[in-house]
């Protein structure tokens, strides 16, 4: 939302934080609708409402300006993800799985356009780019393998009965790339409002090759 003309009672530091929003929100809209490839600074202005100098005070370049909206992206996801999570049991860990992935699928179906931050339309931008995702997708599936450790461990069904079966240390990894290459496609083909309903068939993927 842009800032009310004329005077305001806005401090220096709002103002600059409402343009940086404005600015971070702007990025996965202009990657819809040009592509990384195509996409300039031009387009991140016109479509914030901020003047270049803005823009330069902020960010060094676009690619600056797309990993800051990637990190404050997956901020987002994360705390949507945890503030879901904390509404379920701790002992339930199946529960939180289910109730992260669903908060997680309805971030997505809300805001497509930041959602395209995490396709291969922004890993575009380079390796850079790819290891940050990577990284990303990293911390995930070890939130997935520290939740089935501390379920074992207050004897709830993990693995087996006697703890967690010791698994490659890859495989939660897989789990979540598996999930999120589909998550990609739903995002890149325009029908993110389906993936709600995938939440069951998605949970049970990641949970099934950990019981």
């Amino acid at each position: 939302m842009a800032l009310p003309r004329g005077r305001h009672t806005l401090s220096v530091g709002e103002v600059e934080a409402d343009q940086r929003r404005r600015m971070l929100d702007a990025v996965g809209g202009v990657l819809a609708e040009c592509g990384y490839a195509r996409a300039t600074v031009g387009d991140v202005l016109e479509r914030s409402g901020v003047s270049r100098r803005t823009f330069y005070e902020q960010f060094e370049d676009k690619d600056d300006c797309l990993f800051a909206a990637y990190d404050d992206a997956e901020r987002r996801v994360w705390v949507a993800a945890m503030a879901a999570v904390a509404g379920t049991p701790a002992r339930d860990w199946p529960g939180r799985v289910h109730a992260a992935l669903t908060a997680v699928l309805e971030f997505v179906a809300a805001e497509p356009d930041t959602a395209r931050l995490f396709t291969l339309e922004a890993r575009a931008a380079g390796p850079e780019m790819a290891v940050c995702h990577n990284a990303a997708l990293g911390r995930v599936a070890v939130a997935l393998r520290t939740g089935n450790r501390r379920a074992a461990t207050r004897g709830l069904p993990a693995a087996d009965p006697n703890g967690v079966t010791p698994l490659p240390e890859f495989t939660e990894r897989t789990l979540v790339g598996n999930v999120a290459a589909l998550i990609d496609s739903y995002i890149l083909s325009g029908a993110t409002e389906l993936l709600p309903d995938l939440e069951p068939q998605l949970a049970e993927h990641l949970l099934s090759s950990l019981r």
